[in-house]
């Protein structure tokens, strides 16, 4: 039983790779900038169109900028992201929605792995440090 649940966990686990690498492949191969939602729910705010979420993307297909919207069009998180020339995530940058810095988070890679991650609150003072060590065969 426990070898049925391990997998079935490697194959979501596959299949999710998959289905993330394909958008990226697809913002890539479509050209595609940004991606804006919009929601129209007949219950509660009769059919009125409201901007759900806003993604943009870089060149690479990275997300570079991530806004989600409450259900009345309000702002409820807004995420920056920077990446280096491999396309790894080297800061997140959490806004509050009078647009400043809630949080920073860096990471730090080394041979193509990730090394530390350190969170700062929105002062830049050091909230938390979390270092990656590695075992090999």
């Amino acid at each position: 039983m426990k070898s049925l649940r391990f997998y079935c966990a490697i194959f979501f686990i596959l299949i999710t790779l998959n289905l993330f690498s394909q958008k990226k492949k697809t913002v890539v191969q479509k050209n595609i900038k940004s991606v804006t939602e919009y929601n129209e729910d007949y219950l509660k705010n009769n059919g009125r169109s409201v901007k759900e979420s806003f993604t943009k993307y870089d060149e690479g297909g990275n997300v570079v900028e991530e806004i989600e919207y409450d259900e009345y069009g309000k702002e409820k998180k807004h995420i920056l992201y920077e990446y280096n020339e491999e396309g790894d995530k080297i800061k997140e940058i959490k806004l509050t929605p009078q647009g400043t810095k809630a949080s920073i988070t860096e990471y730090k890679y080394e041979n193509g792995l990730k090394k530390e991650k350190i969170v700062y609150d929105g002062k830049g003072k050091i909230v938390l440090r979390k270092k990656y060590i590695y075992e090999f065969h």
